[in-house]
């Protein structure tokens, strides 16, 4: 064989033993894209971001309506319910101008009712009646207290001072039971006390100064009678319980 056809089979044979070399894909095969790559140098490709989404407000139950009491009215003062007794002496009052109201705790010792008023216009502040069993407990009651102010029975009548006496002279022996008396208490307020008896009431007035002589003037305005007698109580049956 010439020299150059031999060499020309010879390459012929290297071309296609190069080309049987290389396997092809399998049938079906998917081949898997590579990812692109870029320049460092280059700029960076832009990154849409995801949207962020912002959570809404939690929904709150509604809470059920709370039911509303019903309102209770305010009740109005009633007059109080006077006792018998109490009874006796708002009827006997001649003067109960003002505030009044039955006395139920703090009564005098032996005291079987009272009444107290608040006045207004006056000199006297407070003005009490208190009602008694009988004439023995209103005088040791009333006697009692002017020996606690330092007031000296028969001492005098207001108008030289403080002091007790009669209003009423009295020819008997034993002490007399129309009796009047005036004092300045711890606070420095002028009181008068008189007894009522036949009633067995005892009378107490609250100044609002030290001026003893208006208060006795005032338990004594329109007096018409000689001697007469404090015109704070107006003269009716003796109380029957």
């Amino acid at each position: 064989m010439p020299k150059l056809l031999l060499a020309a089979s010879l390459l012929a044979a290297s071309i296609l033993a190069a080309c049987g070399s290389a396997t092809p894909a399998p049938s079906g095969a998917v081949v898997s894209p590579q990812p692109a790559s870029f320049s460092p140098s280059g700029p960076a490709p832009e990154v849409t971001p995801s949207p962020v989404t912002t959570p809404g407000p939690t929904a709150q139950p509604t809470p059920a309506p709370t039911a509303q009491p019903t309102p209770v009215p305010t009740p109005h003062p009633t007059a109080p319910a006077y006792s018998r007794a109490e009874r006796y002496l708002i009827e006997g009052m001649m003067r109960g101008e003002g505030d009044c109201s039955p006395v139920r705790s703090g009564l005098p010792s032996r005291a079987i009712a009272g009444i107290d008023c608040d006045l207004v216009g006056s000199p006297v502040a407070r003005m009490g009646f208190y009602l008694f069993r009988n004439e023995a407990d209103l005088l040791k009651v009333y006697l009692a207290r002017m020996k606690a102010e330092g007031i000296g029975v028969e001492s005098g009548d207001c108008r030289g001072g403080e002091g007790e006496s009669s209003y009423i002279p009295w020819a008997g022996d034993d002490l007399s039971p129309y009796r009047q008396g005036c004092f300045i208490n711890d606070l420095g307020y002028a009181n008068y006390r008189a007894t009522l008896p036949g009633s067995q009431v005892y009378v107490g007035l609250l100044g609002r100064t030290a001026d003893y002589r208006a208060l006795e003037d005032w338990a004594w305005i329109g007096n018409e009678d000689v001697p007469g007698s404090p015109t704070l109580w107006r003269q009716n049956t003796p109380y029957r319980p």
